[in-house]
């Protein structure tokens, strides 16, 4: 199965995967990510993007999302819904062109194909913003990123059939991840995935009760 970490900056998608491949060791992510690809040609990213560093992000993205097919256990720290809720306020900014925007929505929609899950994790004020050498640490900048990640989640629960941004037929499930601690979003994931590390069915008994995280 084919996993996505997704979420703005500083909201705990590394600290959760990792502890993730602990609890499914059956699982693997690449060895190089689009952080890789900032550092080795010194992009401006975040807020200070470009057109280059998105369209450069998303290539990488979508290359390393067709390496996979739905047999393949891999889990990855950002997709391609990422980088276009990034393009988004990009474009909101003129940092991004109408033009790379619509097309970049296009290549998403398909790439979201790729993808089985894609587990959301929203901005949590209460974690510290920590520098780790590449991190966005403008905090308004973080809230206004989770704000289009909501309005894209919006978008996909609501009207998915009729949406611009999600294929109809073959779309990722997003998900978003409840619980504060680690050990409370491993547990929320395990109502999804099994010790085996596949899908638990929606008939199951687990999706006839309600998910409570204490």
């Amino acid at each position: 199965m084919r996993i996505a970490i997704s979420g703005a900056s500083n909201s705990g998608k590394t600290t959760l995967i990792n502890a993730f491949l602990r609890r499914w060791p059956m699982y693997g992510t690449p060895m190089k990510s689009y952080r890789e690809l900032i550092k080795e040609n010194e992009l401006d990213h975040s807020s200070k993007t470009s057109e280059e560093t998105q369209l450069l992000i998303l290539d990488s993205m979508m290359k390393i999302q067709e390496r996979y097919n739905s047999t393949d256990n891999i889990i990855l720290d950002r997709c391609t819904w990422d980088n276009l809720a990034y393009t988004l306020v990009a474009n909101s900014y003129d940092q991004v062109s109408d033009e790379v925007t619509a097309a970049s929505i296009s290549f998403v929609k398909e790439s979201m194909k790729n993808i089985d899950i894609i587990f959301w994790l929203e901005y949590d004020p209460d974690i510290k913003i920590l520098d780790n050498g590449i991190r966005d640490l403008n905090l308004d900048y973080i809230k206004e990123v989770n704000s289009v990640f909501s309005q894209l989640y919006d978008h996909y629960s609501d009207n998915l059939e009729a949406d611009i941004f999600y294929p109809k037929e073959d779309c990722s499930d997003i998900i978003p991840l409840e619980g504060k601690t680690v050990d409370d979003r491993l547990f929320y994931i395990s109502q999804f995935i099994d010790d085996k590390g596949e899908l638990i069915e929606p008939d199951s008994n687990f999706f006839s009760e309600e998910i409570t995280i204490w």
